[in-house]
Order: structure tokens, then sequence, then C-alpha cells
């Protein structure tokens, strides 16, 4: 999804943007202002040579990781049920006990839940293109 908006302030690295209303029906819900609660005036990472007063197109920052996210954690979740029900038959260990199961499940819904926070953009959007040029 693109949306257009014009440059209102640049600070460090960051750039706040107005949003320029268009009477279009998006592409992707997903990522839709409206349903996200965005007003008029957003933050985005700066980009090199870009000034207040110009218009830019944005682009939503979100990556295939994070758009599925749910389906990353109950596949971690029932892969380490699978490996640790085929870790006892792989290696003798004499006895095995069910609840393990579940903390093998756990464990890796744990750690694709901190790799997920750990990759998620800190800006929603960011800014594709400054009057027709490239960034």
């Amino acid at each position: 999804m693109q949306i257009r908006g014009r440059i209102i302030s640049v600070l460090d690295n960051v750039a706040e943007v107005c949003i320029i209303k268009e009477n279009i029906a998006c592409e992707s819900c997903f990522a839709c202002p409206k349903k996200m609660g965005v007003r008029d005036v957003i933050k985005t990472a700066a980009v090199k040579g870009v000034q207040v007063g110009q218009e830019v197109i944005l682009c939503e920052n979100t990556n295939w990781f994070i758009k599925n996210r749910i389906m990353f954690v109950i596949i971690a979740f029932v892969s380490g049920i699978i490996i640790t029900e085929t870790i006892p038959k792989l290696v003798s260990f004499g006895a095995h006990r069910g609840g393990m199961d579940l903390l093998g499940g756990g464990i890796l819904t744990i750690v694709t839940l901190i790799v997920s926070w750990i990759k998620k953009p800190k800006y929603t959007f960011r800014i594709e293109r400054i009057k027709g040029g490239n960034t």
C-alpha cells in the first residue's frame, strides 16, 4: 500500500509526514491508516537528501515475518513438541515424562516471539520515493 504525503519537519533521523488524503480504495486493508489509528501526521525514518516541503510516497515497512507472526508461533509450538518427542526415541534416557513435550513447545514458542519482537520495525511506514526520484 502506498500513501502520498508531504514532509513537515525533519529532526535528526526522524521525518514527520503529513498525509495527503485521497479518495481511492486501498489495496491492502492490513496497513490501512484508518484501521491503525494514524491521524494526519506520522513519523518515518528520514532518508538522505529529504527536505521540508517535499512530496513523498510512503510504503509499509513490515516484512513477511512480522505479517505472519501468528503462523510462525503455531509452527514453532508444534515443532517444539515434535522435536521433544523425537529426542527420546533417538537417545535412550530410560524414562520419558509427558510434561516435557509442552515445555519444549513452549520454549520454542518463546524464542520465536522474542525474535519477532526484535525484528519488529521501529516505524510503520518508510519513505520510498521523493518527487519521482527513487531512494
